[in-house]
């Protein structure tokens, strides 16, 4: 099979996981014989690579560093509003060449951020069948709880005309990681429940392939938070929470993994000075890995509706004991009272209740870490991940539309 995969980011240029996830799955499917090649934005790191097209008018090095700087924004001008949001001709056209050059069996959206619905709309045009893989709470960007930038007075029929795209479009399938974000899609944009799959988020392949850490009975003192720095991540309700908890425990200690816009990531650190609390920074991941390794719990106070998260599930699958909140997908992988902890979202009182019961009771924590093991292993391990989507993607080169299985 020929797959054409198009998304806006694209390692080593990342933000979160759904384009980790999306080069995890490009070389698992070369590893099973398929030609895959990447459309995506632009980056140095490229260079020199037959596989990747760097073509896309996006330019990745600069999106990086907004977001580590003071947040990602672009030009607020309604010509630049219309080509990040709305249409743009050149990714329509640059998305046209690639296919009619490489001449896919199936194009396979990631994510359209910034690039708009044109190279979805190219697709349709050059009738290759699209699969679309849904990662965020919004396809349409106008849906988004934190709309772009645009003309207030415009914005109805932005958002209007970008319904009217999609519809357009029509991909063949839709692919969400979550039954939550199932449901949120659905009835949030009518978006077509007969035509979406839910292919939950895999264990990473170098997980995958590691055995977790042994770990002895000792008390699970050593907290780890993995995440982007930003609110709706939870890292200030977390380090309310270790305070409080630190003032029962003084043996407890914590790192945070992870970098966000720097006046927030300022204020984290003001609020845990004087706190046993480590800030790691962006870390790649062999070094998530070992922090995974060296840590016991891991802390995931997000406070909004995750679609379906990475990192609860990787540190269970690493063996790690899990305390996360009850939002969004994260319960259907966080089990209460079986794989992990679930507390309230920006509840500091509740979360500092949680990492000290698992801290007090090491028979507890462990039972928590084995079944969350065995369970991230057993189902979501990234070989039965790449099963299930190559059964998705030629069931959809052949015509069909039936679920992936």
């Amino acid at each position: 099979m020929r797959i054409l995969l198009v998304s806006n980011l694209y390692p080593p240029y990342w933000l979160g996981g759904y384009e980790q996830i999306a080069e995890w799955a490009a070389e698992g499917l070369r590893r099973r014989g398929h030609a895959v090649e990447v459309l995506t934005g632009r980056g140095a790191a490229f260079a020199g690579r037959p596989d990747m097209h760097p073509d896309l008018d996006l330019d990745l090095e600069a999106l990086c560093a907004m977001s580590s700087g003071a947040g990602i924004a672009f030009a607020p001008t309604l010509g630049e509003g219309l080509r990040r949001h709305v249409f743009n001709g050149k990714n329509y056209r640059m998305c046209l060449r690639r296919i009619e050059s490489f001449r896919p069996d199936l194009a396979s959206f990631w994510n359209t951020g910034f690039l708009t619905l044109s190279p979805l709309l190219a697709a349709r045009r050059s009738r290759v069948r699209a699969v679309v893989h849904l990662s965020d709470v919004a396809l349409n960007p106008f849906h988004n709880p934190h709309a772009p930038a645009f003309p207030e007075s415009l914005r109805g029929i932005a958002r209007a005309t970008v319904t009217s795209l999609l519809r357009l479009a029509r991909p063949l399938r839709f692919t969400v990681p979550s039954l939550f974000l199932k449901e949120k899609l659905v009835r949030g944009e009518g978006l077509p429940a007969s035509r979406m799959d839910v292919l939950p988020w895999p264990v990473e392949p170098s997980i995958s392939a590691t055995e977790p850490m042994a770990r002895n009975g000792a008390p699970s003192t050593r907290l780890l938070f993995v995440g982007s720095l930003i609110p709706e991540k939870g890292p200030d309700v977390l380090i309310d929470a270790f305070r409080r908890a630190l003032a029962e425990r003084s043996d407890l200690r914590l790192t945070i993994v992870g970098g966000g816009p720097r006046g927030y990531v300022d204020s984290l650190r003001e609020a845990a000075s004087g706190l046993p609390v480590r800030f790691a920074g962006r870390l790649e991941r062999p070094a998530v890995i070992e922090a995974y390794r060296s840590h016991d719990m891991l802390v995931f106070p997000s406070v909004w509706g995750e679609p379906f998260s990475l990192v609860p599930l990787e540190a269970m699958a690493m063996g790690l004991t899990v305390i996360a909140t009850r939002t969004g997908g994260t319960p259907e992988a966080v089990v209460p009272e079986r794989t992990g902890l679930l507390v309230p979202p920006g509840d500091a009182a509740a979360l500092a209740g949680a990492i000290l019961r698992v801290v007090g009771d090491s028979p507890f924590a462990r039972a928590l870490a084995r079944e969350g093991e065995a369970w991230a292993r057993r189902t979501q391990g990234f070989d039965r991940f790449l099963d299930r989507l190559e059964a998705l993607y030629e069931n959809c080169r052949d015509g069909g539309s039936r679920a992936g299985r």
